[in-house]
């Protein structure tokens, strides 16, 4: 069955990946392997049992980002391991966080809270006409203040933005700035390196451009950013004792791990990973760009709708719009009922780019590297019969 065809009601053409990919099969039977083997004899001999297989995750994970499988810990999604390592640091007030326009709603939601309760002060980073860092602008920042983090969201939401992150990865390496990379667009769906990026830690979640399963995620952590961690919630796993009856953070990334965890869900990321991996980076970056690049040149065709591109970079393979006539809830509703399942993507998703553009919502298309054109076509046909006629 093809990713983009779900059984239903009627036959549904699936154009969310960039929320939650379907599963595949593969991903799908580990886990059930895992869950039998726990009906049998419990977890914990389960997991004993899968300890090869659970030790691999780390492995594939790995490779995914060019990082070594020490410096990777897992988590239960993209939020989740951000807001580990940020509550990990030791902030002081006065301490400066640079953000970009386009930084995930969440994430700020999480250092407004810092800002409120520790005093830290939050600076969006200028950015050029298309929402991408200034990075002139940049360098000043970095050049006249002290920065205790940059957080970069790579790839957004909400446009099919891609930021300069190497770029900024070496500005950062340069002035000596912490520098965060929330992935989560990003991993499965373009190449990365974290050695090229020279960031100091790097997040992303299972269930989007990987396939994994929901409630899955982790984070690369370079070793030297790692050691000044210091979870404030970290259980015996991350803080285990010695026999001479005091607690020691764990070394490098997994000192971010939690005890309890799910080794169903982490041998599904596992075994997605490996699907993943065999389809290739290279080919599934090309595939996608080919079926965003289908759907912007024939929605462009249509009156009403304004398509989102960009003139001076590369784009994502997340396509999105909005309409002079509809909302975009409404746009989505109406799709739904015609079997086309996209999504909307709110102000509250990136807010300091929506506010910028001037949007409420943005209606977002996002297909798999194996999408097929008749998915496609349906989408834009869905699209012609909500009064955007072609204009040709």
């Amino acid at each position: 069955m093809n990713a983009d065809r779900v059984p239903g009601p009627a036959v549904l053409h699936y154009l969310n990946h960039a929320a939650c990919a379907p599963l595949p099969q593969a991903a799908l039977d580990a886990m059930q392997r895992f869950m039998e083997s726990e009906r049998q004899w419990g977890g914990y001999v389960a997991a004993r049992h899968a300890q090869q297989a659970i030790d691999a995750v780390y492995e594939r994970l790995a490779g995914v980002v060019g990082a070594a499988a020490e410096d990777i810990a897992l988590t239960q999604g993209n939020t989740d391991g951000w807001g580990r390592i940020v509550g990990a640091m030791r902030w002081q007030a006065g301490d400066r966080v640079l953000v970009a326009r386009n930084e995930w709603g969440g994430n700020l939601g999480i250092l407004r809270h810092l800002a409120s309760r520790g005093g830290i002060e939050l600076q969006e980073i200028p950015s050029d006409a298309e929402g991408a860092v200034d990075l002139g602008a940049l360098e000043v920042l970095l050049r006249q203040q002290r920065v205790r983090l940059v957080a970069l969201n790579w790839v957004s939401t909400n446009s099919p933005l891609v930021q300069p992150a190497e770029a900024i990865g070496a500005l950062c390496a340069r002035f000596g700035a912490p520098y965060l990379i929330d992935a989560a667009q990003a991993v499965g769906q373009i190449p990365v390196d974290v050695g090229r990026l020279r960031c100091s830690a790097l997040t992303a979640p299972g269930r989007k451009w990987l396939r994994g399963p929901r409630g899955t995620g982790f984070v690369y952590v370079h070793p030297g950013f790692a050691a000044q961690l210091k979870p404030p919630m970290a259980d015996h796993r991350a803080r285990p004792w010695s026999e001479a009856g005091e607690p020691a953070y764990r070394a490098g990334a997994r000192r971010l791990e939690a005890a309890e965890a799910s080794m169903a869900l982490r041998l599904g990321l596992g075994a997605a990973v490996a699907q993943w991996q065999a389809s290739g980076i290279e080919t599934i970056e090309r595939e996608l760009c080919d079926r965003a690049r289908f759907l912007r040149e024939r929605l462009s065709g249509l009156s009403g709708l304004r398509v989102h591109t960009l003139s001076s970079r590369p784009m994502s393979g997340i396509v999105t719009l909005h309409s002079d006539r509809h909302p975009a809830a409404y746009l989505h509703e109406q799709l739904q009922r015609a079997g086309v399942e996209t999504a909307v993507s709110p102000f509250e998703f990136t807010p300091l780019e929506m506010r910028a553009r001037g949007l409420p919502s943005v209606l977002r298309i996002s297909g798999g590297h194996d999408t097929t054109r008749e998915s496609l076509q349906a989408c834009v046909d869905g699209l012609e019969q909500l009064g955007h006629p072609a204009t040709g």
